[in-house]
């Protein structure tokens, strides 16, 4: 599961700035993020061992990759509609209390959920109601979660801050879905939701124990009229910060629909079961890994090196759809980890250098909603083509949105955009 610096104004333009940052692991230096690491780390395991458990019992009880669209569609559409709203309560609210409600909501539903199973009522309708009720819990979660890395551990160790803690899905990734995939062919689904029912009780702690006197304190909203407005504003006057934003809702519409993807190309590519899925999933991890690795030991340029990691993970998506075997597959997921990993840490990265402290939660909440609010599009779109083409052409499609964003990144002009106030 899963943020910003202040600019100066008089400055050389952020992300211009190439040198090698503080250290690849200097933000585990700070007590406070090494128990947030901790914690989300836990947390998100136990969220992918979910999602694994319900994408699997999408397909037991229907068979049809468009369900399990319709599935994905909805646990993210509450961030399609409030993901920028939710940003201007992670500006006004305290960041830690908004985590510690939303891990205890997350943490009732996945019980739910795993009670809904074990009794024998699950229908696909139980499965949409509770996978929207999710999706409201993270629409406000996601920019909360953005915002708080500012007041861990600051402005000189943000960028390295962000890459790290974008590893937290790549390590949860690698050891969930293997896990969930084991215990799902071996004793039944509903234990994917009972782990990560448990595992909000580890990131509870965690958020308990964040000493509040290390924190630090950022600019907070008062009354929130017009705010919301403010925070568009600011980003059609910003063309550094609303580059990477279209750039991740496109991408994140046509190419990351891994939920989707890689469990319908296993099962109805391959003919494999819960088990293979996992283990796919979990070896993509590995690279997502080393690529989170990667870009917390760099400051990446707002565009040549945004264009660089778009070109090549779009290589990457269109040569994992093309690959004949099981096996082959498996391999090259390891290559699209990195690359993935690589583009959505860069983009993530420039978006927050480019952002100023006091904008940090309504511009990460149009972040997150460009990544997340864009799954409900992407997840029908792609849902739909496999079942009525090929599950290999979604990897195509996804990769030459990629290369497209690539080419738009390096051609657009840098320079401000006058936007007139009323």
């Amino acid at each position: 599961m899963n943020t910003h610096t202040p600019q100066s104004k008089t400055g050389p333009p952020p992300g211009d700035d190439t040198t090698t940052a503080p250290g690849r692991f200097a933000a585990f230096g700070n007590r406070n993020f090494r128990l947030y690491f901790i914690g989300q780390t836990i947390s998100s395991i136990g969220s992918w061992a979910q999602s694994l458990a319900v994408t699997w019992l999408v397909l037991e009880l229907t068979d049809r990759s468009d369900q399990l669209g319709i599935a994905l569609a909805l646990q993210f559409l509450p961030m399609l509609i409030l993901g920028a709203p939710a940003g201007v309560l992670a500006d006004r609210l305290n960041n830690r209390r908004v985590l510690l409600a939303t891990s205890a909501a997350s943490g009732v539903l996945a019980l739910t959920f795993g009670i809904v199973v074990t009794t024998g009522h699950a229908t696909i309708w139980w499965i949409y109601a509770l996978t929207f009720l999710l999706g409201l819990v993270l629409a406000v979660e996601r920019p909360t979660m953005q915002a708080i890395l500012f007041q861990l551990v600051g402005r000189d160790l943000l960028p390295n801050a962000v890459a790290a803690n974008g590893t937290i899905n790549s390590v949860s990734r690698l050891i969930g879905p293997a896990i969930a995939g084991g215990l799902i062919a071996t004793v039944g689904v509903t234990v994917g939701f009972y782990i990560n029912a448990a595992s909000y009780l580890i990131v509870i702690a965690a958020l308990l124990a964040l000493r509040s006197s290390e924190l630090i304190a950022r600019p907070v909203l008062g009354q929130t009229k017009g705010k919301l407005r403010e925070g568009f504003a600011y980003v059609r006057s910003h063309p550094e910060v609303a580059r990477p934003l279209i750039v991740m809702s496109i991408v994140g519409a046509v190419a990351l629909n891994f939920p989707t993807t890689f469990p319908s190309m296993v099962r109805f590519g391959f003919h494999r079961g819960a088990g293979s899925v996992g283990a796919a999933m979990s070896v993509s991890a590995i690279g997502s890994i080393l690529g989170g690795i990667y870009i917390a030991g760099i400051k990446p340029d707002a565009r040549r090196t945004l264009a660089i990691a778009l070109a090549g993970f779009g290589a990457a998506i269109v040569a994992l759809g093309v690959m004949p075997s099981y096996g082959t597959f498996v391999a090259m997921s390891i290559v699209l980890g990195f690359a993935s990993a690589s583009f959505q840490s860069v983009n993530t990265v420039v978006v927050q250098q480019a952002t100023e402290p006091a904008m940090q939660g309504r511009v990460m909440a149009l972040h997150q909603t460009a990544l997340f609010g864009s799954t409900p599009i992407g997840a029908l779109l792609m849902g739909w083509v496999i079942h009525v083409t090929s599950p290999r052409l979604p990897f195509l499609l996804g990769g030459i949105a990629a290369v497209l964003c690539a080419a738009f990144v390096i051609a657009r002009p840098s320079h401000r955009v006058a936007v007139a106030t009323a």
